[in-house]
């Protein structure tokens, strides 16, 4: 059924604003002159309508315990998926940094052994040099 805000005035229930999308709720929240910041989520706004209408004695009071759930709030929730992914980031970053490192030193300890073999080599070739050995 398409929103109606004269017909929901004249008989209002808790049913119809539930099946309310938030800018429906918006004009009903206006109509009564209810205060609400516009980036509120629906919830909010419809438990500020449930309240206003149950303080002007319009709904009966019982309507705010079974109709008003209390929204769950994901900041922290959020919040706490954030760090933990700051903190996953943060290790893959610190094990990129320690295999760069171990790839440098793999590279650098190879570099010391080459360099090592052509010294023996040039060595040995000093010594057969020395004695008089010729190398063929």
């Amino acid at each position: 059924m398409p929103f109606n805000l004269h017909e929901f005035v004249a008989s209002p229930s808790v049913e119809e604003l539930d099946s309310f999308k938030k800018s429906e709720i918006v004009k009903v929240a206006k109509y009564y002159g209810i205060e609400f910041q516009p980036l509120m989520r629906k919830d909010e706004i419809k438990r500020y309508v449930l309240e206003y209408l149950v303080d002007e004695s319009i709904l009966p009071s019982t309507v705010l315990e079974t109709a008003i759930t209390v929204p769950t709030d994901n900041t922290f929730e959020l919040k706490r998926l954030e760090m933990k992914m700051n903190k996953e980031i943060r290790l893959k970053e610190m094990e990129r940094e320690r295999e760069k490192e171990e790839r440098e030193m793999q590279m650098q300890k190879e570099k010391e052994e080459r360099e090592m073999q052509m010294q023996r080599e040039k060595e040995e070739r000093e010594m057969l040099g020395y004695w008089g050995i010729r190398c063929f």
